[in-house]
């Protein structure tokens, strides 16, 4: 089969959405024909004791079984289903796996923390204009948080810490209640994962800081939203950051949060998110965002459409 006529699907079971990519390789690349995004929030399952409850389970079947009618229906050639923090976590891995695996029809693979910042990390820059260019990539997820410093698009520092925005949302804003003492409480904690690693992160240092998760699209809402209101806010800065958190306090409800001009599907986990990014904005000295072009599926495309090409 020509490479023209390729056709692969990646599939990234992450703790709070699961996606799913079907490409069609190209002699640039690849051209998507389908995007799929379904909120599961696996890690919204994850109980004390660290086994996932079974509405959890039977959502991610749900979207596990329309995923497979989409695999049906497009007939790629090669499908690659990776599965991350919250299945890392599950102490009932086996169950979910079982029931994921029949409903999808094709095995998972639950990757370590490092393969899923290097597949962040390639998805973001893939498209980069500048190849030798120091960056820093974050993705803040549902259960965990990837921070990854390298050059054009090779990785060089890779972590994943345990902390995401679902983690956090149940963790300190479960009754939908915002306030300062909270927030600084979700901050603080996500401080001390993250100030152990502030020296290593700086020494290698950045031109480029780019955001590849749900949490900056919601700040890229609030931006626009802004925008509109008060002409001249054009970007994700340090004080734009703050300045969210301090109108997320100042609304003082979770189901308040639409006045920022955040999507509905965004809200239930944004001061969760939100908190981790202030964080880490303030240990690593971070002046400025920028939306990232990709995230871990397309990471997963291009090392499909790589190992393709090498095996050729």
């Amino acid at each position: 089969m020509s490479s023209g006529n390729v056709r692969i699907a990646a599939i990234d079971l992450g703790s709070n959405s699961f996606h799913m990519l079907i490409a069609k390789a190209t002699s640039r690349g690849y051209r998507i024909l389908t995007r799929q995004r379904q909120k599961v929030r696996l890690a919204d399952g994850l109980q004390a004791d660290h086994t996932v409850e079974d509405a959890a389970i039977k959502r991610g079947v749900s979207c596990l079984q329309s995923f497979a009618e989409l695999i049906a229906r497009y007939q790629p050639l090669q499908v690659r289903c990776v599965a991350t923090a919250t299945l890392r976590l599950a102490k009932n891995r086996k169950q979910l796996l079982r029931a994921f695996e029949k409903a999808l029809g094709f095995p998972i693979d639950v990757i370590s923390g490092t393969t899923e910042a290097s597949l962040i990390y390639q998805g973001a820059t893939a498209e980069l204009d500048a190849p030798d260019q120091p960056m820093l990539v974050l993705d803040i997820g549902g259960a965990s948080t990837e921070v990854i410093a390298g050059v054009g698009t090779e990785p060089h520092v890779l972590k994943s810490l345990d902390m995401g925005c679902v983690v956090w949302q149940n963790r300190f804003f479960k009754d939908g209640r915002i306030n300062t003492g909270r927030f600084q409480q979700a901050t603080a904690a996500a401080s001390a994962l993250i100030r152990p690693l502030a020296r290593t992160y700086k020494a290698h240092g950045w031109q480029t800081v780019c955001g590849a998760s749900g949490t900056f699209r919601a700040l890229q809402d609030r931006l626009q939203h802004q925008c509109q209101q008060q002409p001249g806010q054009r970007q994700m800065d340090q004080q734009f950051i703050r300045d969210a958190a301090a109108a997320a306090i100042a609304e003082g409800e979770v189901s308040r949060l639409q006045n920022l001009g955040i999507r509905d599907d965004r809200i239930a986990v944004f001061c969760g998110g939100l908190a981790i990014l202030v964080a880490v904005v303030e240990e690593l000295g971070i002046e400025r965002i920028d939306l990232a072009k990709g995230a871990l599926r397309e990471g997963l495309v291009h090392t499909m459409l790589a190992q393709r090409a090498g095996a050729r």
